[in-house]
């Protein structure tokens, strides 16, 4: 699972084996090694409970969450991603976009096995 973060945005991009995870288990979580005992973590997550796309962060976790049903559609299909503008309460948008990964076309030595290769061929400028 791949975290990229910029100003108010959060882009999550999962591979086969990961969404297979995502399906069976209901979570994925990476973490980070700061050093010590300080880690910081991130997870993707099915919730039945929830009726929006939404991200936490409790205790160095930052969580993003994704509806049973919606989770179960984009999974289940050939969709390519799910994207919100999920409103905060300072009045701003919190930008979530989750993604299945596609083989990246400039970097041969990546291992691309475990991407959306057949989904990447519709679109072959992006990566």
């Amino acid at each position: 699972m791949k975290l990229r973060c910029v100003h108010n945005s959060i882009r999550i991009r999962i591979k086969k084996s990961e969404l297979q995870k995502l399906d069976s288990e209901g979570i994925l979580t990476e973490t980070v090694s700061l050093g010590g005992t300080t880690m910081f973590a991130f997870a993707l997550g099915v919730d039945a409970m929830r009726d929006e796309v939404n991200a936490e962060l409790v205790d160095n976790l930052l969580a993003v969450h994704i509806p049973l049903v919606q989770a179960q559609q984009w999974i289940n299909s050939n969709q390519v991603g799910i994207e919100v503008n999920y409103p905060l309460e300072n009045g701003e948008n919190l930008h979530i976009l989750i993604e299945k990964d596609f083989p990246c076309i400039d970097r041969e030595d990546e291992d691309k096995s475990d991407t959306f290769t057949e989904l990447a061929t519709k679109k072959p400028d992006v990566c």
